[in-house]
């Protein structure tokens, strides 16, 4: 019976490292809104994409919703500390169906 339990338990932890090395390493798009960033609230957060993807997620958003730094005054979007962050929900919602 002990041996038993043993071999579950190994399952158990063996399915739990598998989970978690699948997350380490999916694509994956994290969202989030931000009350205390109150001129760019929504935000988005690619995980595990290639550095090219990433380039190619820049000239996406650039091509659809214009250029923007933190200088250019009202626009729709701002890059930052891994995560494109939005001024508007749809800009937002526009960028995870394009890149989801």
């Amino acid at each position: 019976m002990l041996k038993k339990r043993a071999m579950s338990e190994a399952k158990w932890v063996s399915e739990l490292a598998d989970q978690f090395i699948r997350d380490l390493t999916t694509k994956r798009l994290d969202v989030g809104y931000a009350g205390s960033q109150p001129k760019y609230p929504y935000w988005v957060r690619p995980l595990n994409y290639s550095i090219r993807e990433w380039d190619e997620m820049d000239d996406w958003v650039i091509d659809t919703i214009g250029y923007s730094d933190w200088s250019v005054e009202h626009s729709r979007w701002v890059g930052s500390d891994q995560k494109y962050w939005f001024r508007d929900e749809r800009d937002r919602t526009m960028f995870i169906l394009r890149w989801s």
